[in-house]
């Protein structure tokens, strides 16, 4: 479903011509976000330390980001909210450089994402003759493990990312308890899960996270839901969101979260 009758007026994880794989400008993008009657929009432009492809370096003019995004905050008051965030990747070794820069800037929300295994790009890597389940309790096992250490985001963006990538969704049970384990450092943290709709504009038609998890952090008393497009194009702008929102009904969401000063705010699904 994508049609105008929208139940959210809200997307919090969207991209503009500050990230290195978005070709669409930034008036462009907001012009269109305004145009379609979104009230919250947040901007979560792409920085991945280490990131292993050299043509795109996924890193910001930080400055030049926080006064355009403030100068567009000003335009756009009383017609659409413009929150004010990043998407970091989120990768071993790299944990401090993140910090420096999360820390420079008030931000709104930090979507933390997992772009790489270590130094696989996981967007350009060829999965053909993969051993899928095995790289899969490798990819959650290396995901724990950076999430026991690195704290400094808001939420996990695109959860079970691989999944859009892999070529076929597998049994999750062999390595449950590691996403367990994970859910749960998310809940204690007051860390939140986002559902991404992205894989439906790629054909997939595989929710991020996958249904099983988002049930699953759901049971361990996980509360903190954002719904992102991961828009790079106006179009793409809350795509499927109200089969999200369905979604999320079903598996006893009872409130989605916006979020300001990187504190969220919960409103009634």
């Amino acid at each position: 479903m994508n049609d105008n009758k929208y139940i959210l007026d809200c997307d919090f994880h969207t991209h503009t011509g500050f990230s290195d794989d978005c070709y669409v400008s930034v008036d462009e993008m907001l012009e269109g976000a305004a145009a379609q009657g979104i009230k919250t929009l947040a901007v979560t432009d792409h920085y991945d330390p280490g990131y292993p492809d050299p043509e795109f370096p996924f890193t910001i003019d930080f400055d030049d980001y926080q006064k355009t995004m403030l100068e567009n905050r000003k335009k756009y008051r009383g017609i659409m909210d413009i929150k004010i965030g990043l998407e970091v990747g989120i990768m071993e070794g790299q944990f401090d450089a993140a910090d420096r820069v999360i820390n420079a800037f008030p931000y709104d929300v930090i979507l933390g994402s997992f772009h790489c295994l270590r130094s696989i790009d996981l967007y350009t890597f060829d999965f053909t003759d993969v051993d899928g389940p095995a790289m899969l309790e490798d990819f959650y096992t290396y995901m724990y493990d950076c999430l026991k250490v690195f704290h400094n985001y808001d939420v996990v963006g695109h959860f079970s990312i691989l999944d859009r990538y892999i070529g076929k969704l597998y049994d999750y049970a062999p390595f449950g308890d590691v996403i367990d384990e994970t859910l749960k450092l998310l809940v204690q943290g007051g860390k939140g899960l986002e559902i991404n709709t992205s894989s439906f504009k790629y054909g997939t038609g595989t929710w991020l996270p996958r249904e099983s998890i988002l049930r699953r952090y759901r049971e361990l008393g996980g509360e903190i839901l954002t719904f992102g497009s991961d828009a790079h194009s106006p179009e793409h702008y809350r795509f499927h969101f109200n089969d999200a929102v369905e979604l999320a009904r079903s598996l006893g969401y009872k409130y989605y979260c916006v979020f300001d000063q990187r504190k969220p705010e919960f409103f009634p699904l």
